[in-house]
């Protein structure tokens, strides 16, 4: 990863491009740096001077506040930074900007910004245009802000007309779709920026752009957090101590020291109430004016009885960067070399090294004996070389491995912390292997405090398989258990070929492959389902009479279970479709850079909902294009308009829009 690092100067001259009407600050806003600075800190707001940053100034971030509600898996969240210096630190009105974390699969809706008493509410516009009306403003002396997003889970936003004395508090509000945990919900809120591996055919990609500016840690920051839970069972936190008090509506949560230092992401868990009553499958529905209905599907597979377990084909993928050096190297060695010890001669598996290069043990698995496993362990224990994260070089090459003949179940385990930015390209890789019949599902352990979790996350989503995040130390949580349960889980499922059934023709599925079967029926791909597992799909179905009905199907059951289709609040109803906006507009950024075209291009749109040929017919006709070159720049030019216009429509944030007040 050391290999792709900029200097934090060239960075700044890279990245950051602005003017400032007012003289400069004084250094004394950072006479030194803090003394417990670090490369993957928390967002700092930096001081702009004439047309770059001011690397050695900076306002203090002062307070991070969480605060929201949880219903089911549907998270509804508003985080606040706030600001601040005083006139003895400087007596200048200054510009600066500060680059933060958010979650990736959230739909950011809205934007706020109050300096002193004045609330300045953002409006979402095509990119080009808000940075212009950002830059108009600011040239005139007028206070201004500018939202824009790098990658899905990076944000970058300039302030300007700061005063001394004067806090400046910039609210962002978002829903989120919690991510399964057994019978429960996972939320995870980012609250670090680290540095992450660029390619260097990536380096014009608009997600290298996702590092962080300058990033340390002021002692004096606090992070809190306020959250009401409804309908909840248990509820607990392996990231941080939280305690939960009964309230009106349902249960509040927060830090149990009232407020912390945020140096890891925060992760909360909570299960739904035990009730046998409860509906295998709800359908939250909500009927857009505009004809189209979006719902939320809520699916908890019954326990069934598992069969004996399966032999096992594993291909395990072990991230050996430079960001990956210490503590997390060590718990991902000291996890594999357990893993391996358990495995029996009736498992087959391969093992493969990667950072610049990928260095296999063997090109195709092996039978796990006794001897093959000390030799593989070997392997593993002695690789000490290192280098940049070369991810989806690694990960193609497992997935052209052929597959064992026989009954496996076939699995994918990548070992890693996910600082990429070649986003697009691993996806597919994903999604294309999830297309073959010898399909292996792919899995991430990501072991980090504040990894890349939207990529982990999305990379096993697409991938078929689970994502779980674990710290870099064996102490606190026990990675080999981990381990095991992520392959254990997929040996034996009690579901297989899963579909999510709708009665209505054209019905699509965020980060899910549709298929319409007939003109009256849509079936949602869901892949294979283990025991309790609940999952959330978030979709839209066409205008049509009455209301479909759900199905969850599978050829192992004798019967379909039959949904329970329930009317959404509008705040439920707003939260819906901004989170099939969301997946929507994020599934059109990984394809711009994905590298497809032609045929491919065409299908990845279906896979998406649309219509390709009535794509091409609503605009004009291109004149066909000879070189590579020209047709992937016609290919990027078309996605880039359509990512604007449906980012517009659903109101939320993609990479080629931009939140902008003044």
């Amino acid at each position: 990863m050391r290999n792709a690092m900029l200097s934090r100067r060239t960075i700044f001259a890279a990245l950051l491009v602005s003017i400032l009407a007012a003289a400069p600050a004084r250094a004394a806003f950072n006479p030194s740096h803090y003394y417990n600075s670090r490369g993957d800190g928390h967002a700092a707001m930096e001081v702009v001077s004439g047309d770059a940053v001011r690397s050695s100034l900076f306002v203090p971030l002062k307070r991070t506040e969480l605060a929201g509600s949880l219903v089911g898996p549907l998270a509804s969240v508003s985080v606040t930074h706030t600001f601040g210096f005083s006139s003895e630190q400087s007596d200048k009105v200054i510009q600066a900007v500060y680059r933060f974390p958010n979650p990736g699969d959230a739909a950011v809706m809205k934007v706020a910004v109050v300096f002193g008493d004045v609330r300045i509410d953002a409006v979402l516009k095509e990119r080009g245009q808000a940075e212009k009306e950002h830059q108009q403003a600011v040239s005139e002396g007028r206070q201004s802000t500018l939202l824009t997003r790098e990658t899905p889970d990076v944000f970058t936003l300039w302030v300007a007309g700061i005063a001394p004395g004067q806090d400046v508090r910039v609210t962002t509000e978002y829903v989120q779709l919690a991510r399964p945990e057994g019978r429960g919900w996972s939320l995870r809120v980012p609250l670090t920026t680290a540095p992450r591996y660029v390619r260097s055919d990536e380096r014009t990609s608009p997600h290298a752009k996702g590092q962080p500016l300058f990033t340390l840690r002021d002692p004096g920051h606090r992070f809190s957090l306020n959250l009401l839970v409804t309908g909840s069972g248990r509820i607990e936190s392996p990231s941080h101590a939280i305690e939960a008090m009964p309230g009106d509506s349902g249960t509040i949560v927060r830090l149990k020291d009232g407020e912390v230092l945020p140096d890891r992401d925060f992760v909360l868990l909570w299960t739904p109430p035990e009730d046998p009553k409860a509906p295998r499958l709800q359908v939250v529905r909500h009927a857009d004016p505009k004809g189209e209905t979006f719902f939320l599907a809520t699916l908890t597979p019954p326990a069934g009885e598992s069969s004996a377990p399966q032999p096992r084909e594993v291909i395990l993928l072990i991230d050996h960067s430079g960001s990956m050096q210490g503590a997390k190297w060590e718990s991902s060695d000291w996890a594999v070399k357990s893993f391996l010890a358990g495995l029996t001669e009736r498992d087959r598996v391969a093992v493969g090294i990667f950072h610049n290069v990928t260095k296999w043990f063997s090109r195709t698995p092996i039978q796990a004996t006794k001897e093959n496993i000390a030799r593989l362990t070997e392997f593993v224990l002695k690789s000490k070389d290192d280098g940049g994260t070369e991810l989806g070089v690694a990960l193609e090459q497992a997935v052209a491995i052929p597959a064992e003949k026989g009954p496996y179940a076939r699995n994918i385990l990548v070992i890693t912390d996910a600082q990429v930015s070649d986003e697009g390209r691993i996806l597919r890789l994903a999604e294309e292997e999830f297309e073959r019949t010898t399909r292996r599902r792919i899995s991430v352990l990501c072991i980090d405090a504040a990894p890349n979790s939207f990529l982990a996350a999305q990379l096993a989503e697409r991938g078929g398989g689970v994502a779980r995040f674990l710290t870099s130390s064996p102490e606190q949580e026990d990675i080999t258990t981990a381990f095991s349960e992520v392959l254990n889980e997929w040996s034996a499922p009690v579901l297989a070929d899963t579909s999510l059934e709708i009665d209505r023709g054209g019905a699509v599925a965020a980060g899910r492959r549709s298929v319409t079967a007939g003109a009256g029926r849509t079936l949602v791909d869901l892949g294979d389902l283990p025991p309790n597992r609940t999952v959330a799909v978030a979709g839209s179905y066409p205008p049509g009479d009455g209301t479909p009905k759900f199905r969850l199907t599978s050829p192992l059951m004798e019967k379909a279970i039959d949904g329970v289709v329930v009317d959404a609040t509008p705040e439920q109803g707003r939260a819906i479709r901004a989170l099939v906006g969301a997946r929507l507009v994020t599934g059109l950024e990984f394809l711009m850079t994905s590298g497809r075209h032609g045929d491919a291009l065409r299908q990845s749109l279906r896979n998406l909902g649309y219509d390709p040929d009535a794509l091409a017919q609503a605009g004009p006709t291109p004149r066909p294009k000879i070189y590579a070159e020209n047709v992937r720049a016609e290919a990027r030019a078309f996605l880039r308009d359509l990512l604007v216009a449906e980012s517009l429509r659903y109101g939320v944030a993609c990479a080629e829009t931009a939140f902008v007040a003044t």
